[in-house]
């Protein structure tokens, strides 16, 4: 018997098999193509971003991929000149199992959203929340990648163009040794009561974004 034979067999390994230790190989899943890999385009507003009036928005999901997983929440506030002028928050029914490693982290259980609305019925309030405005937020890509998707499945248009808070930061607040959200608002001293739960990352996004605008003045000399 040979050394990894020996460490580890697949009878060991068979008793000990659970929800998230399971070595039995999957299905082998077909090809995408290429349409079906590619992200959603959107207009970037990231070259001139010194908007009034906008939205950001964060999404909670039950994983990273916009093709197989869903949205659980969405939490937004809506600024017009440059002030809060509303907000949306929404737990959804994502019909699909919201691992318990994930659960710790967004802080939503399948408890709380099981008896909540799908997505069929909270996008459509969200598109007539956020309007034509402009949409914040951070890693937009990650955000508008699942936003989009879901708003082609249920054959909704949208034409809002995207500033992207992360890019900002790396390219405007240089003195940031690291530019996730969390850093940020410890660097800045941002107030972030319940990180991973969508409205409070959308506040806090909000905020991060204001003083990314006033770096981008004062580096203009405006």
């Amino acid at each position: 018997m040979d050394f990894l034979n020996h460490l580890v067999r697949k009878s060991d390994i068979s008793q000990y098999q659970t929800e998230y230790f399971n070595y039995k190989p999957s299905a082998r899943r077909p090809r995408r193509t290429k349409t079906e890999d590619s992200k959603p385009e959107y207009q970037s507003l990231n070259q001139s971003p010194l908007v009034s009036d906008y939205v950001v928005f964060d999404l909670e999901t039950t994983g990273l991929n916009g093709n197989i997983n869903a949205i659980v929440e969405i939490g937004a506030v809506k600024v017009k000149d440059n002030r809060l002028s509303d907000s949306f928050s929404a737990l959804i029914n994502p019909e699909q199992y919201i691992p318990a490693y994930l659960a710790d982290k967004i802080h939503i259980t399948n408890s709380m959203v099981q008896d909540k609305p799908t997505i069929d019925t909270v996008l459509p309030c969200f598109i007539d929340f956020i309007e034509e405005l402009p949409l914040v937020a951070h890693n937009a890509s990650f955000d508008m990648s699942f936003l989009l998707k879901n708003c082609i499945r249920q054959n909704i248009i949208i034409n809002n163009p995207v500033i992207d808070t992360l890019y900002l930061s790396r390219h405007y607040l240089k003195e940031c040794k690291r530019h996730n959200l969390g850093y940020l608002t410890s660097y800045f001293n941002v107030e972030l009561k319940k990180a991973h739960r969508a409205y409070y990352d959308a506040r806090a996004t909000q905020q991060i974004f204001e003083i990314i605008k006033e770096h981008i003045i004062a580096e203009n000399g405006n």
